[in-house]
């Protein structure tokens, strides 16, 4: 069970980008990245049960002021 709230959507014409915010203290932000691979697929797979075409998530860390995406796999 993953308990949370998506911090943004932004949805283009193409579809949406799942975006997380995090406050970590980390020193690699690309590797502390898969940490939250879980939690947003669950995203991911939330608003595809609603429809949208989900383009790829990110996290969005605070602290380093980095963006790390990911785009989504088409099967």
């Amino acid at each position: 069970m993953i308990n949370g709230l998506v911090d943004l959507v932004v949805e283009t014409e193409e579809g949406c980008w799942i975006i997380d915010h995090k406050s970590d203290q980390i020193d690699d932000s690309t590797a502390a990245f898969g940490k939250y691979k879980a939690q947003l697929k669950a995203y991911e797979d939330s608003l595809k049960n609603t429809g949208k075409n989900i383009l790829g998530v990110a996290i969005h860390w605070i602290r380093q002021g980095d963006v790390i995406m990911q785009r989504c796999h088409r099967g």
